[in-house]
C-alpha cells in the first residue's frame, strides 16, 4: 500500500510506526520516500499520512484528520 500511495501521490509518504518488522523492507520505502514517524505530530500540515492496517485509536485519526 505504500508503495502504491508513493507512485499516485509521490513524496514524501509519512507512515505512522514501522509497518512490518523487516528492517530491509523499511529501508527499502525509506529509500523511495516514505518516513516513518512515531507519532502524528510529526506529520508537516497537508502531508499524506498512513497508518498500519492493524489500526489505531480513533483519536489518532481525529488528529490526524486535524492536520
Amino acid at each position: 500500500a505504500v508503495e502504491k500511495a508513493l507512485e499516485q501521490y509521490g513524496a514524501p509518504i509519512y507512515v505512522r510506526h514501522e509497518i512490518v518488522h523487516n528492517k530491509y523492507v523499511v529501508q527499502t520505502l525509506e529509500k523511495k520516500g516514505a518516513i516513518f514517524v512515531d507519532v502524528t505530530a510529526e506529520v508537516p500540515e497537508g502531508s499524506i499520512v498512513m497508518f498500519s492496517a492493524h489500526g489505531v485509536a480513533p483519536t489518532v485519526h481525529a488528529e490526524a484528520a486535524e492536520r
